[in-house]
Formats: structure tokens, sequence, C-alpha cells
């Protein structure tokens, strides 16, 4: 008896430890999409500043790049303390 609860329980703690590896992947995973996203965006607007027509747009899309960079730290600091 004894020995079939300490064999249960341990097959609950890996278990649990298997999930926490998981949810850690899967959480590493979608920062580093989020911050490949925030590259493509950055790289759009890039494009866009430079079609701007006037002086007014392309200020208006710096900012943009600047709002969208500032995000993008932030999932690559989430990425480094969960490492």
């Amino acid at each position: 008896m004894i020995k079939q609860i300490v064999w249960q329980r341990g097959r609950e703690n890996r278990k649990s430890m298997e999930q926490v590896w998981v949810d850690d992947w899967e959480e590493a995973l979608f920062l580093w999409n989020e911050m490949e996203r925030c590259q493509e965006i950055a790289r759009q607007l890039q494009e866009l500043e430079r079609e701007a027509p006037t002086p007014a747009l392309r200020e208006e899309v710096r900012q943009m790049k600047q709002q969208v960079e500032a995000i993008r730290r932030v999932f690559e600091r989430q990425v480094s303390s969960s490492a």
C-alpha cells in the first residue's frame, strides 16, 4: 500500500514537472513569436516612413516604430527573466 502511494505521488510529481516545462516552453515560444512579429511590423513601418509624403506623417510613423520597439523590448526582457 505504501509502495503504491509513493509510486503514485512520484508519478504525479513527474507529470506536474512536465507540465511546468511545457508551460515554460509555450510561453517562451509565444514571446519569441511576438518579438519576431514586432520586428516585422517595424520593417513595415520603416517602409511607410520612407514613403510618407509629409514630415508630419513621417514623424507619426517614427513614433509608432518607437512604440513597437518598446513592446519588443518588454517581450525580450520577459524571455530573459524566464530563462
